[in-house]
């Protein structure tokens, strides 16, 4: 049975913006997650949802504003210094943007050499095999004629190859990709996806993949993989990928499937797409108690002023909409 890795209880991040401060933005609200190992996990919304803040709380490069956030089991916030530079590499971060979380003066050896070297991932003569099997693994080969080459050499998606080279070259058991494909070219943010699902195959960790193009997060969670649908800071369809993509439940989840480009043009022109009551993202206070989709959705009620938890829709499937039994039989095509 495979173990927790990863678990946030009732995390919620507040910042305080504006003059002096003054102003509160609730960004993550109330969320709650178990991740296990070998898993991966795809987290879909639009941009300002609350999608990067939940990435970096999980990696501990945020902290929460209220909840705790376990790695393997332990409250980070009750870890010494010696137990959490323990675990510490276990958890690695991909930056969104390769072009800035390379050192631009190093050369790809060291990029990948200093890490290992650091946490004495292997002993001093095996660093050079260490890191020509780390540039097979992400596909940057010949090896020897990417060795001393620099950052600047590499396409965008060769940066992004190795970024992720660099995350797993300290044997991380949970890696957080925080929209590693939105700074490349269309033509080969298919090939990073697979990249991605290959190291999960091939090493057994766990991934957990920011994203907010819902065919590439159906690419990368199809089969056995989940899916995990964040509006307003809070979450509001978890389950199955295949599943949720089947048969979404919650309005917003709908929203996101039919908007998503089909390449056959006659397909294109039979394709259902929802008008929603409002494209603004929602104002979230600390003080808000209401669903977060509730100005865009078509389908809300006054029950919808308090917010809804999540409810099992079956063993696979989870959903938080008051409405969601009542909802219009799901069809992306007429």
């Amino acid at each position: 049975m495979n173990s927790s890795v990863l678990e946030l209880k009732n995390v919620s991040k507040i910042y305080s913006i504006g003059l002096f401060n003054k102003v509160k933005k609730l960004a993550l609200d109330d969320v709650s997650l178990n991740i296990k190992k070998g898993e991966k996990i795809a987290i879909i919304g639009e941009s300002g949802m609350g999608k990067s803040t939940l990435a970096k709380i999980m990696c501990d490069l945020e902290t929460p504003s209220k909840g705790e956030v376990y790695w393997f089991g332990e409250n980070l916030s009750k870890l010494n210094s010696k137990e959490y530079k323990k675990m510490r590499i276990k958890v690695q971060y991909v930056h969104q943007d390769p072009y800035a979380s390379l050192h631009p003066s190093k050369d790809i050896f060291s990029i990948l050499k200093d890490p290992i070297l650091f946490n004495r991932i292997c002993e001093r003569h095996e660093v050079k095999e260490k890191v020509e099997e780390l540039l097979e693994l992400v596909g940057l080969t010949p090896t020897n004629y990417f060795l001393n080459k620099y950052p600047h050499h590499l396409s965008g998606g060769g940066r992004q190859r190795l970024a992720i080279a660099r995350a797993l070259s300290v044997n991380p058991e949970i890696l957080v990709a925080d929209e590693p494909i939105s700074m490349i070219d269309m033509s080969l943010r298919a090939s990073i996806i697979k990249l991605l699902k290959d190291i999960n195959s091939k090493l057994n960790i766990s991934i957990i993949l920011i994203l907010h193009d819902i065919g590439a997060a159906k690419y990368f969670a199809e089969g056995d993989g989940k899916l995990i649908v964040i509006y307003g800071g809070k979450i509001v369809e978890f389950g199955s990928c295949d599943e949720i993509i089947n048969n979404p439940k919650h309005p917003y989840t709908r929203v996101l499937i039919s908007s998503t480009a089909v390449p056959d043009p006659e397909l294109s022109k039979r394709k259902i797409v929802e008008e929603l009551k409002s494209y603004e993202p929602p104002k979230r206070t600390p003080e808000s108690q209401e669903c977060p989709f509730i100005h865009a959705c078509n389908y809300s009620k006054d029950i919808c002023l308090k917010g809804p938890g999540l409810e099992k829709v079956n063993d696979l499937h989870f959903v938080s909409c008051h409405r969601y039994k009542e909802l219009p039989n799901w069809k992306l095509f007429n």
